[in-house]
């Protein structure tokens, strides 16, 4: 409540990157994760659950493009998220696309955004993750870009400094990715990820309407990730979104407006790769309820970034106390139980 009702004001009267920039600041201070009572809070026993061998003690992870540059990964995970995932990285050092490419839309709890992976590259992030151990925690990254190799070379590189990979193939603010939504191209992608490590590769959908003629190409993709050896999918990337405040004029839609196509497109993609290969979803999840809807309509897990932003570092916690009562509340034992349990309206 105190975050919600006086420090994010604050933080919205801000330009949003320098208002993230000093949240980073307080991130990095050495006290911050010792200090941080929510660390020492015990999950849960409910929402533990072991996924392609990744013991999680909460299926709420953090999205990518939060930490970028995996400045903070050891404090993002103490305050109750099951997973991190830092990035996104590409093989070099990029500006991002021109500013202002941030904004919040506050009566919709939503961000729009054109960054364009402004990031570090390569060669210094992986410096940076080797203070991390990534054998305790569960650090997952996301890589991209435009050509294969540099994809591969990002793999290659940071294979020691996580549990698993995100490849997005799929972000509506960096052009050229469209080349992966080729079948063979990302069966291609894949096939040469999976001779250089053995951590679980993830493939980062593009978002589709509920009556866009496109949706079989998008599911197409979801099924060639799986023929191809992905162990997973991100359902889905943030929706394409034109806004004139920006100033390449367009960018991504994330946050509350999101919730609904999430569990739409999660159904859909179980429907389509069978029960099997892990899915998250990620797209306005904000509270127990949008959790339990995902797992009901077939996730495994569930990522959150704009929910994160509008309620603070007590977010992940306050999930999982609430959905641990939830599930008590509804006599289901465990996250695998919810897969099937009818969706929850509100």
């Amino acid at each position: 409540m105190f975050y919600k009702f006086f420090i994010l004001p604050i933080l919205q009267r801000i330009n949003p990157e320098v208002s993230h920039f000093i949240v980073e600041i307080i991130l990095q201070c050495p006290f911050f994760r010792n200090f941080n009572p929510i660390h020492y809070i015990k999950k849960p026993i409910n929402l533990s659950i072991k996924i392609l061998g990744i013991e999680f003690n909460s299926p709420i992870g953090l999205a990518a493009g939060f930490d970028k540059n995996c400045k903070n990964l050891y404090s993002l995970l103490s305050l109750g998220f099951g997973f991190i995932t830092g990035g996104t990285i590409t093989f070099s050092k990029r500006d991002g696309n021109p500013k202002p490419r941030l904004f919040h839309l506050k009566k919709s709890k939503a961000l729009v955004n054109s960054m364009g992976f402004p990031g570090d590259g390569l060669q210094k992030i992986s410096d940076r993750l080797k203070h991390y151990n990534s054998k305790s925690e569960n650090v997952f990254l996301s890589v991209s870009g435009t050509i294969k190799k540099d994809i591969i070379d990002c793999i290659k590189t940071l294979r020691n400094h996580c549990k698993a990979f995100e490849i997005n193939i799929s972000s509506p603010n960096t052009e050229g990715l469209k080349i992966f939504h080729d079948e063979e191209k990302l069966s291609n992608l894949i096939f040469e990820a999976k001779k250089v490590t053995t951590k679980p590769i993830f493939i980062k959908l593009p978002p589709w309407d509920k009556n866009n003629k496109n949706e079989g190409d998008y599911l197409s993709i979801a099924y060639t990730s799986i023929k191809s050896g992905a162990e997973g999918l991100i359902v889905a990337n943030s929706r394409p979104y034109a806004f004139d405040k920006l100033a390449v004029g367009k960018g991504g839609l994330s946050g509350d407006p999101l919730k609904n196509d999430t569990i739409r497109m999660v159904s859909e993609v179980r429907n389509k790769i069978g029960s099997k290969p892990i899915i998250i979803a990620c797209g306005g999840i904000s509270d127990e309820i949008d959790v339990w809807n995902c797992i009901a309509a077939g996730a495994n897990l569930c990522q959150a970034y704009t929910a994160f932003i509008y309620n603070g570092p007590s977010f992940a916690y306050n999930i999982n106390k609430k959905l641990s009562a939830l599930m008590i509340d509804k006599n289901v034992e465990s996250l695998e139980k919810i897969q099937g349990q009818s969706i929850i309206k509100r």
